[in-house]
């Protein structure tokens, strides 16, 4: 089932990149503890398995708060996870735990089509709302002189000349603090929003060459190659659309819910994401 209303809470569910992330892969362990779920690691990839009361990823699995509850107090990091037969098997002090994942809920999480244009970008009411946010008090990173310089770069540089698309990334990939680093997440909105209208192939191209667990965490990489593969969370879902929806009430609470995601991640996102907007209107206008 592909068609399900993202809005709708409380539910297990899957991500439809899930099967092939699994696909061929058996042994795994878990990478990483959260209050609010675990990364899972097969090979270079990660699955998040959360609860059903937070936004779906793009790579992730959602779980009842009681079952999640309890592998989170069995397992620690690094213990082993088998991937066997569609389910998910847990090896801990504490004994085995099994997920049968098949039999949950596959939601799309593919890029949305949007039918807006660049030329319309301006008039839309995202746009005009994500204008009035002060973004540098809310972002991770402090908006200096180096780093505006590199934003003025971002915003009106030619994405096919790959050695200045290096140049940007390079500055932005794993800078600032947290789990997603907040010039990780600028990258990640400004990409999606060009990826809304475009392929940007060189652009794409840098990003999965600099963006690496080399410069940055795997988590950040994670998002970043479930982006180029076009699959986004399912809270970016929602942004994504927006593009279209001219409801003021569906715009505002959207932009609160994504906004509110993570220490400053939802916002750097949101910031880059105003950027990568203001990217293409400029390409268009020159």
């Amino acid at each position: 089932m592909l068609n399900r209303d993202l809005n709708l809470v409380n539910r297990e569910a899957r991500s439809n990149l899930l099967p092939f992330y699994l696909k061929k892969r058996s042994v795994g362990k878990v990478h990483s503890k959260f209050n609010k779920g675990l990364n899972l690691q097969f090979d270079d990839d990660l699955v998040f398995v959360s609860s059903i009361e937070n936004p779906l990823t793009a790579f992730g699995l959602n779980l009842g708060k009681e079952k999640l509850e309890h592998i989170l107090d069995s397992v620690r990091i690094d213990d082993l996870v088998i991937n066997k037969e569609n389910r998910l098997i847990f090896y801990s002090v504490c004994g085995t735990i099994e997920i049968y994942y098949n039999d949950i809920e596959e939601v799309d999480l593919q890029f949305p089509k949007i039918k807006c244009g660049i030329y319309e970008i301006r008039s839309t009411r995202l746009y005009q709302y994500l204008e009035t946010v002060a973004f540098e008090k809310l972002i991770g990173i402090d908006l200096d002189e180096k780093t505006v310089q590199y934003i003025e770069l971002l915003l009106k540089s030619n994405k096919t000349d790959l050695d200045l698309n290096f140049i940007i990334i390079k500055f932005f990939a794993g800078r600032g603090k947290g789990l997603t680093p907040s010039g990780d997440d600028i990258l990640i909105g400004f990409t999606m929003a060009l990826m809304m209208f475009g392929e940007f192939d060189i652009w794409k191209k840098a990003l999965a060459l600099l963006v690496t667990k080399d410069t940055t965490t795997m988590i950040s990489v994670a998002y970043l190659r479930a982006l180029l593969q076009g699959y986004v969370s399912e809270n970016f879902i929602r942004l994504l659309k927006l593009v279209d929806d001219e409801e003021p009430g569906s715009v505002e609470k959207t932009l609160k819910d994504v906004m509110s995601f993570g220490h400053t991640s939802g916002c750097d996102t949101l910031f880059g994401f105003l950027l990568g907007l203001k990217f293409l209107t400029n390409q268009q206008e020159g």
